[in-house]
């Protein structure tokens, strides 16, 4: 079985995250009947673990993947890809979007993966956003594009996107989704022995684990991964990875709104993310910063 990183569910404070679980459930809860939640969440982990684990060879990782394979992923992206490309439209800007498709490729070929069905376009939004899906579909969007000054600010993103290409993320957070999925529904077939407000309690409370001890710290993982994946792409590719820093500074100052508790979120901390960056750059000897 993969190692899971579970966690207590605490907030930015330390304080303990309750969710929606009722009030006095910390209390209630000493009063279940122990031997029905285990058997109940014994049925469910079953679903888990019958599928097995891979070694990603590009992250040395071991990862949850076994109920998503790359052609299914791709074959789920490509309708959401097309969708995306009737609705919001491609920005008129062929400079913008030769220098996106000559990045991308570039960044492609240094994470061997030139020959992947890849297509780069930049979409016409003020958003300071992009993305990637299965199969090498990868979104960039105007605003982010318009505060790109360098090659390198470009290569920082298309970077990141790819690494979560080559560490197959949306695999594994799909199979970690429907795994989750499995483990509800297995814990409520086990739980039918239970009082309502027992089995409401005791559901609540797993619901809320898998949520927040699993598919959130795995996000921050991934995204975490992404990031230096992509780093070592701009190096291979003759990017300077010391701009990198100096994106992610910029992006920080633009997206200063309130942000949910690091535990609550999906994306690395902006602080934390600039320094991990730094670290990971010095280390590997890419440069000094």
């Amino acid at each position: 079985m993969c190692e899971h990183h579970a966690m207590r569910p605490e907030s930015a404070d330390g304080d303990a995250v309750l969710g929606q679980l009722p009030q006095g459930a910390l209390v209630n809860i000493d009063k279940l009947d122990r031997r029905a939640l285990i058997r109940a969440l014994a049925t469910g982990s079953l679903v888990v673990l019958a599928s097995s684990c891979a070694t990603n060879p590009e992250t040395g990782r071991s990862q949850f993947t076994g109920l998503a394979s790359e052609q299914m992923m791709a074959a789920m992206a490509l309708q959401s890809w097309e969708e995306l490309r009737q609705t919001t439209p491609a920005w008129r800007n062929p400079r913008a979007q030769a220098r996106l498709a000559n990045v991308g490729q570039q960044i492609a070929l240094a994470a061997n993966r030139p020959a992947d069905p890849w297509e780069f376009v930049v979409f016409d939004s003020d958003e300071l956003n992009a993305f990637v899906l299965p199969g090498g579909k990868v979104g960039f969007y105007r605003g982010l594009m318009e505060i790109a000054e360098r090659d390198d600010h470009i290569a920082t993103v298309v970077g990141h996107e790819v690494g979560h290409v080559t560490g197959r993320h949306a695999a594994e957070r799909f199979s970690q989704a429907m795994a989750a999925q499995g483990l509800m529904i297995g814990a409520q077939l086990g739980s039918r022995d239970m009082d309502p407000q027992t089995r409401s309690i005791a559901l609540g409370a797993l619901g809320l684990g898998a949520t927040v001890g699993l598919l959130l710290p795995f996000s921050r993982l991934q995204e975490a991964e992404a990031d230096r994946l992509g780093v070592d792409y701009m190096y291979r590719a003759g990017y300077d990875v010391r701009e990198t820093i100096s994106f992610w500074r910029r992006m920080n100052e633009l997206n200063d709104g309130p942000r949910p508790p690091s535990l609550l979120s999906t994306h690395p901390d902006p602080s934390q993310r600039v320094q991990d960056l730094r670290n990971y750059i010095n280390t590997r000897g890419y440069a000094l910063v």
